[in-house]
């Protein structure tokens, strides 16, 4: 008579290798820090884009009022 088996051993888990699951770790990290980093170096570009454009336009402003007072004085002699 052939003996038959009445219990059974569990499944073993299929795991990702050290090395797979530390490499796939790393790369998520990688694409998450770089990421982050371009939207804060983007949004500090548009704040100093933002202040030149404001520098400019107080020296035009600037310029526009040496003109005009260049101009009164002239018209005075």
């Amino acid at each position: 008579m052939i003996a038959t088996r009445s219990y059974s051993t569990p499944a073993t888990p299929r795991r990702i290798g050290s090395f797979r699951g530390g490499l796939v770790g790393f790369l998520l990290g990688v694409v998450a820090t770089g990421a982050g980093s371009y939207y804060y170096l983007l949004d500090q570009y548009r704040i100093a884009n933002n202040v030149v454009v404001a520098d400019v336009v107080a020296l035009q402003n600037s310029i526009s009022n040496l003109e005009k007072h260049i101009k009164l004085l002239e018209d005075k002699k």
